[in-house]
């Protein structure tokens, strides 16, 4: 409930602000990020069991390649780190 009602509050305080500071900067009192934001807050406040359903949902079936080959490569640097660089001598012939 702390987290539905704190994005709610930061949604409707984003709208508000976008109202404030467009009709103090002389601009139309009807500013569209302070419609947007406010319509954001009331579809969080009366959608938030259809989008905690939704993370639920997609909770274990997320598969980003990215974080499989983020690490391999750390593993492999690591590797670098313990064993060092093994130089090869070049000779000339």
């Amino acid at each position: 409930m702390f987290i539905r009602t704190f994005v709610t509050t930061a949604l409707a305080l984003l709208g508000i602000y976008a109202f404030w500071g467009d009709a103090l900067g002389g601009g139309h009192f009807l500013n569209p990020f302070g419609i947007m934001f406010l319509l954001f807050a009331a579809l969080v406040w009366f959608g938030w069991q259809t989008i905690r359903e939704a993370f639920k949902s997609v909770k274990d079936e997320s598969n980003i390649p990215i974080l499989r080959m983020g690490s391999t490569i750390i593993r492999g640097m690591e590797d670098m780190k313990r064993g060092g660089h093994q130089h090869r001598r070049q000779t000339s012939k």
